[in-house]
């Protein structure tokens, strides 16, 4: 039995010999009788062999036969974004998005984009999005707490992260991220929270009676192992370190 363009395809594909399989399947759709899948798999001949312009085509190509291919679309928004065009992926996702404003494929793209764009700002937006139609996709929420703790907004990215790294649901190795990245901020915070103390007489005060309310009030936010370590710090240790000098007013 003959076999089909997509077999020939793969076939050639399977000994490396990627001209061989893309000439298969332009042939094929030169004759009209290229399937929706001989253009998808043209486009990722193309892709393996950089032919950006080339995939894109094929792609936009397949579009104009099926306007409705989920597959197409994405494959489409995925080639723009792997090949640098940014600003025309957004475009895309924009562009499906006001046909179905819920859909999770372009809003993840979309994050993608803004995120590839160093936009962070409108890229923690769609992140919002997406965590709110499924709040409990981890896998959101964690994109969500990285793009918060980029823009520096530590209070919010740990409330995520607690979320991931210790309610029951998470993946172990999103669980596992969560808690180092946990970690990471305790630590960046402590040491913050040390220099303070060598510094700051009032500061040094506060902290010594309460450890925790004095943290919050100068707006550290520490997970709750860290909450726990800033209350059992030796006493001995705090009290070893060099009390900062009183700042008295200038005689005029």
């Amino acid at each position: 039995m003959k076999s089909t363009t997509l077999q020939q395809a793969e076939a050639y594909l399977q000994r490396g010999r990627l001209k061989q399989a893309a000439r298969v399947l332009r042939r094929a759709m030169q004759s009209g009788e290229a399937s929706l899948e001989c253009y998808l798999r043209l486009a990722e001949v193309y892709r393996l062999q950089e032919n950006w312009n080339g995939a894109i085509e094929a792609i936009r190509a397949a579009l104009q036969r099926q306007p409705d291919s989920i597959a197409a679309r994405e494959q489409l928004v995925e080639l723009l974004l792997e090949s640098g065009h940014t600003a025309e992926a957004v475009a895309e996702c924009e562009r499906w998005l006001q046909e179905t404003p819920d859909h999770p494929i372009p809003l993840e793209h979309l994050l993608d984009a803004y995120w590839q764009a160093m936009d962070y700002g409108r890229a923690l937006r769609v992140a919002n999005h997406l965590v709110r139609l499924q709040p409990c996709a981890a896998h959101y929420r964690m994109r969500r707490a990285r793009l918060l703790d980029n823009l520096g907004r530590h209070a919010e990215a740990v409330s995520d992260y607690e979320r991931l790294a210790y309610e029951s649901g998470a993946p172990l190795e999103i669980t596992v991220w969560a808690s180092h990245e946990l970690e990471r901020l305790d630590q960046l915070q402590m040491h913050q929270v040390m220099r303070l103390l060598t510094e700051d007489a009032v500061f040094w005060v506060k902290f010594m009676r309460d450890p925790k309310g004095a943290a919050r009030e100068r707006g550290f936010t520490f997970s709750r192992v860290g909450e726990l370590l800033l209350e059992t710090l030796p006493d001995a240790l705090l009290r070893e370190m060099p009390r900062p000098p009183r700042r008295y007013a200038g005689y005029s």
